[in-house]
């Protein structure tokens, strides 16, 4: 007699669930770091700022020699805090005491920096860029060279001009872009982090820069004197605000804003006043509007022009411009 065997079905054991608990992701170290952002007149510098921040912080004007203050600029994410100083433009020769303090601002970020950055123009480095380069390799400062205004030339004369630049410093790294239409930034700013400290964050979140809106609105009426007048008039122009008082919504509708625009010679006032004052009308009326844009809010303007003879010689009035 045989014995009938009984098909078993087969049976999944069952998952025994885990004791132990998941593992989070390890999340990459946060980053910190000081970026100065330097280079000859005129190379985009300031432009460069405001596409990094993505907002107008720093003036710009087609002249050279816009910046003359030391500005600092604040871009804050999840995983790292970049503090961009944007200096004025290197200068080889100073021809007076307003110079030779805007040349101490370079200096002083370049020997303070995490980072630089060097921003040139598409063509072979000058005298400038040789010795910037010079005391950066000496200070052993870690530089990205920053090639703006890449959309004004042929791709092709692209690598002889980049290798003209590594053969004077073969460690530092190198980043096409065009800082006017924001075209290179974001990988600009990628490659910055990689070279940034391990830092904890310095300044809030809403931080975009140490500096008030009193000093803004200061350069925003300087940047509209380099926009309407020729090459000498705004260089010998200071411009400082007397009186700023924000509005209550209640006395004052809009932000009350009085400046003084200081010029050298008498005769000089007489141009930025202009015909009937239209001249400044014309001034005051884009610095306005451009105060509203960055404030976000209404702003009732008055310019007044003063004389002050040789001021850009006079250390007692650069220390109140904060020069």
């Amino acid at each position: 007699m045989t014995e009938e065997k009984v098909p078993v079905k087969a049976t999944r054991k069952k998952a025994i669930p885990s004791t132990s608990k998941k593992r989070e992701p390890k999340r990459p170290p946060h980053r910190m770091g000081f970026v100065s952002i330097m280079g000859r007149p005129n190379v985009g510098k300031s432009t460069l700022l405001n596409a990094l921040l993505g907002q107008k912080l720093a003036i710009t004007s087609p002249k050279p020699q816009t910046t003359r203050q030391q500005l600092l600029g604040i871009l804050t994410h999840e995983g790292y805090q970049i503090v961009f100083w944007d200096t004025p433009g290197y200068m080889r020769r100073t021809r007076d005491a307003l110079d030779r303090r805007m040349l101490s601002h370079v200096q002083e970020a370049l020997l303070a920096a995490d980072l630089a950055l060097l921003v040139v123009e598409p063509r072979p480095p000058g005298a400038t860029e040789k010795r910037l380069l010079t005391t950066l390799v000496q200070e052993e400062t870690p530089t990205i060279l920053v090639i703006n205004k890449v959309d004004t030339i042929d791709k092709i004369s692209l690598l002889p001009l980049m290798e003209s630049y590594l053969q004077l410093n073969p460690a530092m790294e190198i980043m096409p872009i065009s800082a006017l239409q924001a075209d290179g930034t974001d990988l600009l700013v990628e490659l910055m982090v990689k070279h940034l400290p391990q830092r904890e964050a310095e300044y809030g979140e809403d931080e975009v820069t140490d500096r008030s809106e009193r000093f803004l609105a200061s350069e925003l009426v300087r940047e509209q004197l380099f926009r309407y007048f020729g090459q000498e008039i705004p260089y010998d122009t200071a411009v400082i605000v007397e009186e700023f008082q924000e509005s209550d919504g209640v006395d004052r509708l809009k932000d009350y804003i009085q400046v003084v625009v200081y010029v050298n010679k008498p005769s000089q006032r007489r141009i930025l006043i202009g015909k009937g004052g239209g001249a400044m009308k014309e001034v005051s009326t884009a610095a306005r509007l451009q105060m509203e844009e960055v404030f976000g809010r209404e702003v009732f303007l008055e310019v007044w022009v003063q004389v002050w003879n040789e001021w850009r010689n006079d250390p007692i009035f650069l220390e109140d411009v904060g020069y």
